[in-house]
């Protein structure tokens, strides 16, 4: 079943989707077109600015661009999303953190990334625990994803093998997941995946969240080009993401304060 109306489907029917069903799910329409432009722009424009100042992870014709919250309001409601974390707390429950929040350019000529699973999956020796689910992603499509300018390939089902991906199946079983911008694809750490060529003339942008429970050790230091004010104005939710009030700033030591249930 492939989900593309979350406004007929409830929130019990996405996470079952995702932890049972084809692993992911596509919401459409969480961004206006105006915001997802507004985001696509302030990926390039500091993508520019830091491969300048040489701080850009180049791989390639493929970059990484970090400490995304701290650049922009619009990616502090990206991460927040509502409607999105809803999904996400019906599968990890309410203590979750923000594992990663990056921006990924594919310039024109990229090719495959590489077929994979999501950390902390890839950090651990297969075959992996299917219970309790470890990571859910989030794909921001801040452009139309179209056939030719590398958008995601996904293996449904994929996730209840709980194992490395076999490059063999994968070839033979992937899906091409194109949408309109706006939309957001979320899905199960373990569903194995991989971005397909861009065979265009212009970067692909996609924005990609890691979320995870908070026993979970973060994938990227959401501290990193730590801002002030994004602070202040941040709302409980947000600062539970970052991290922000259980992680020391001064101590050389590693601590985690937990939330307990009771």
């Amino acid at each position: 079943m492939n989900i593309q109306q979350k406004s007929t489907i409830n929130l019990a029917d996405l996470a079952k989707e995702i932890v049972e069903g084809q692993g992911y799910v596509l919401l459409p329409n969480l961004l206006s077109p105006a915001e997802a432009t507004e985001a696509r722009n302030i990926v390039l424009k500091l993508a520019d600015k830091e491969r300048q100042q040489k701080k850009l992870i180049v791989e390639g014709v493929k970059e990484r661009l970090y400490g995304l919250i701290y650049k922009g309001e619009i990616f502090e409601k990206m991460v927040q999303h509502p409607q999105v974390l809803s999904v996400i707390e019906a599968i990890l429950g309410e203590d979750i953190l923000l594992g990663g929040f990056s921006a990924h350019i594919l310039h024109p000529g990229a090719q495959r990334m590489g077929v994979h699973v999501d950390y902390p999956y890839w950090a651990m020796s297969p075959p992996y625990p299917q219970f309790p689910v470890l990571e859910v992603q989030v794909i921001w499509l801040v452009e139309d994803f179209t056939e030719d300018n590398g958008a995601p390939l996904f293996v449904p089902e994929s996730q209840k093998l709980a194992t490395k991906p076999d490059l063999a199946q994968f070839e033979q079983l992937a899906q091409k997941i194109t949408a309109k911008a706006g939309t957001a694809i979320i899905s199960h750490g373990l569903c194995w995946h991989d971005t397909s060529v861009n065979s265009t003339d212009k970067p692909r942008i996609s924005i990609l969240g890691n979320y995870t429970p908070q026993y979970i050790h973060p994938l990227e230091d959401n501290l990193f080009d730590f801002q002030p004010q994004v602070i202040d104005r941040a709302t409980p939710k947000l600062k539970q993401l970052l991290r922000h009030d259980l992680k020391s700033q001064n101590k050389p030591v590693f601590e985690m304060k937990f939330k307990l249930s009771d």
